[in-house]
């Protein structure tokens, strides 16, 4: 017995209790050591494996060249981490293909360097890649699918609301006073179901829009971004006298321009929709992180009660009536949008009645698409 299998014999208990599979090769390319973790990732009796080619546990289509890489591993030898980006198969009993990690380490002995190959069975990670992978091209698709109904079923829709509007105003021009109470708060309210429907079509063909093509990525100066919605907003800030919109100086970002002003703009105008008994006042601030800009946008509103914190980012969500708040429910879902294209994240701060606080991430180097300028 020589120095190496007598160390075996004493660690023997050691070496069986370990969870992967241990193959220990001699300069030869002769297994001498095997494990119980070994016997049963490949179904061979550990007396079927000892003294037998390491080639036997290898894919037939790759078992002629696997020589070459024990030759070209021996020639400078060092240690292996597993998980080094390979995609490795090897062969069980079965003759099924195994999807495996190895981790390689050298012993160098007095007849010659062997090595210890610890190997780890992928087979269930593989497959739940697989079903992760075929769930995402699933959504993909589901999603991709949902944008195309909405974009159509939108743009079909403009036709018969246009219709619509067309002949209430002609009704009411022709009519006129001969309306009596009852007609004209009926004609009223189909035209402002009209008006409605006509806000709810814009708003989803946005959202539709926000998400479909590739982003256009510019360097864009967020201080003109904010002035320019600043005038987006004017007759807004307007109806409200003592509203106020402030920033500090602000950076030069890598995003789309016209997404990042349709960005602002949601935010800033949900700060000045729901305001409280006090004048609106919105602000907007940026602090520098390694990798990202993090934007915040400070209200004095009316806040959001903790319990709606999953619902304000979804589609078509109210928390409020429509009197006394107008509007689809649709800007915070396409201010997500815009931020996740970037490859960015949006949250907020708020507790009902004491004001919000929107942040958003955008990563220097956002996701990039056609069209794209230095």
């Amino acid at each position: 017995m020589n120095e190496l299998e007598a160390e075996i014999q004493r660690y023997r208990d050691i070496i069986d209790a370990s969870p992967s599979a241990l193959v220990l090769v001699n300069p030869a390319g002769e297994i001498v050591l095997v494990n119980r973790a070994t016997e049963r990732l490949f179904g061979y009796e550990r007396e079927e494996l000892l003294g037998n080619s390491v080639e036997m546990l290898v894919p037939a289509s790759v078992r002629g060249s696997h020589h070459k890489y024990r030759e070209s591993y021996l020639a400078t030898p060092e240690p292996r981490m597993m998980g080094q980006g390979r995609d490795l198969y090897g062969m069980g009993r079965d003759g099924e293909e195994i999807p495996i990690e190895v981790g390689l380490t050298p012993i160098h002995m007095p007849d010659g360097t062997h090595v210890l190959s610890a190997i780890i069975d992928l087979t269930y990670r593989k497959q739940a890649e697989e079903a992760l992978a075929r769930q995402a091209d699933e959504l993909a698709r589901s999603n991709a699918e949902l944008e195309q109904f909405a974009y159509v079923a939108s743009h079909d829709l403009q036709e018969p609301l246009r219709m619509v509007r067309s002949y209430t105003e002609l009704m009411e021009r022709h009519l006129g006073q001969d309306l009596d109470e009852k007609s004209a708060k009926a004609m009223k309210y189909v035209v402002e179901g009209a008006e409605r429907m006509q806000l709810l079509i814009d708003d989803l063909l946005l959202y539709s829009r926000v998400g479909r093509g590739e982003l256009e990525i510019s360097q864009v100066d967020v201080n003109a971004v904010v002035n320019h919605v600043l005038n987006l907003l004017s007759v807004t800030l307007a109806e409200q006298p003592g509203a106020s919109i402030t920033w500090d100086e602000l950076p030069t970002v890598r995003a789309s321009e016209s997404m990042l002003v349709q960005l602002f703009q949601n935010l800033i105008f949900n700060g000045l929709k729901f305001h409280g008994e006090e004048p609106a006042r919105v602000h907007v601030s940026c602090e520098e992180k390694p990798a990202e800009w993090l934007f915040h946008i400070q209200d004095n509103g009316i806040g959001i009660d903790p319990q709606y914190a999953e619902r304000v980012f979804q589609v078509f969500q109210r928390l409020h009536e429509r009197d006394r708040y107008p509007g689809t429910g649709i800007g915070l879902a396409v201010a997500k949008r815009i931020v996740e294209r970037h490859g960015g994240r949006i949250g907020f701060e708020s507790q009902h009645g004491t004001g919000t606080r929107f942040h958003f991430s955008l990563p220097k180097t956002p996701r990039t698409g056609k069209g794209e300028s230095p």
